[in-house]
């Protein structure tokens, strides 16, 4: 049995959805909200503190990204620099090779890069159950989160036969997001979670899968003799889930109920606990010195600003790198729309 389980960030993401706050060069996982000093990614790392040591973790992102991460994590923690975006499947499998040479038994623990978690205690609490089952099982284990309202936003889980007296149970099918009606079934039958993009396994146990399912990507590492450079063009470019879990025989999942939120977009600072984002009669205020009249359920994030609302309901207000965004809470998963004009016309805002 390996010491300690590793602990793989996957970091590459933009965060678009918080743009102008979040840009290409310095994208969500690398900033903070409210009064925190510590970036979404810093803040990630120190959940696993005592349980993966700095050595045993690994960061991958893309090389555009990979001086700032390796800035914002230290020297100790290592950081894998995708030459090319390729979806998660790729990067998993990239770290799963770099832990294998290392401790081809060792689990690894696969977590995004900007969650949010109110409860650390008992996020690391269903976490180590986790790893001890991962340790002694050839499954692959995923973090089911138990959801509290019928999203439709995110993926869900459904769940089939309990495989221990304990809370693990099969994972019976990963379901696209549902709409309204779907979701709100979900959750009363309680019989689904949403699907946190967590995953632990041994390092052997995701190569297994890989080998099986996925046979192309070995084909095109070895034949690459290991060089990124030359391998990351020719692997299929597919998410995790869709490339492996979702056809793989032997899933479980944990249910972990600990205040999860995925940090989506702006309105999601609505339904966290982050330091210094107040809520008021305007709204929930990230950043900024607010003064607002008739005006309520408001998301703003305008540091050193004076805003001043009048009549106004239901708006995200932002003010970032000498740019300010408005729009209605009910299209903050449409920012890409306006990003990509702002991006062909002043490409240093992006």
């Amino acid at each position: 049995m390996s010491e300690a389980p590793y602990l793989v960030i996957m970091a590459g993401g933009s965060g678009t959805r918080f743009w102008p706050k979040s840009t290409a060069k310095k994208p969500k996982q690398l900033l903070s909200f409210g009064s925190s000093n510590d970036t979404l990614l810093g803040t990630t790392l120190k959940r696993f503190d005592g349980l993966s040591p700095e050595d045993r973790r690994v960061i991958v992102t893309t090389q555009s990204l990979a001086a700032a991460t390796k800035e914002a994590v230290g020297p100790a923690t290592h950081v894998l620099s995708e030459p090319m975006g390729r979806n998660t499947a790729p990067c998993v499998y990239w770290a799963a090779r770099w832990v294998a040479e290392r401790d081809p038994k060792a689990v690894m623990m696969v977590m995004p890069a900007d969650h949010h978690m109110a409860s650390v205690k008992d996020f690391r609490a269903t976490l180590e159950r986790a790893v001890r089952w991962a340790t002694e099982h050839d499954d692959l284990v995923t973090l089911g989160i138990q959801p509290s309202r019928p999203e439709t936003g995110y993926g869900y889980l459904k769940l089939g036969n309990e495989v221990s007296k304990g809370p693990c149970r099969k994972v019976q099918a990963f379901v696209e997001k549902p709409d309204r009606a779907r979701a709100e079934a979900y959750v009363a039958s309680g019989e689904y979670l949403w699907n946190g993009g967590m995953f632990l396994w041994r390092a052997e146990t995701i190569l297994k899968a890989f080998d099986s399912l996925m046979p192309e990507m070995k084909r095109e590492w070895d034949a690459a003799k290991g060089d990124v450079s030359a391998a990351y063009p020719r692997m299929t470019a597919t998410s995790i889930d869709y490339g492996i879990m979702e056809k793989a025989p032997n899933v479980v999942t944990f249910p972990l109920d600990c205040g999860w939120d995925d940090l989506g977009s702006w309105i999601s600072l609505e339904t966290t606990t982050l330091p210094g984002v107040a809520r008021g009669p305007a709204g929930v205020v990230a950043g900024g010195e607010v003064f607002a009249v008739e005006s309520s359920g408001n998301v703003i994030d305008a540091p050193g600003r004076v805003v001043a609302l009048l009549g106004v309901k239901d708006l995200v207000v932002v003010e970032h790198n000498g740019v300010l965004m408005i729009l209605p809470k009910s299209r903050t998963q449409d920012v890409k729309l306006v990003l990509d004009q702002v991006k062909a016309a002043r490409p240093e805002k992006a």
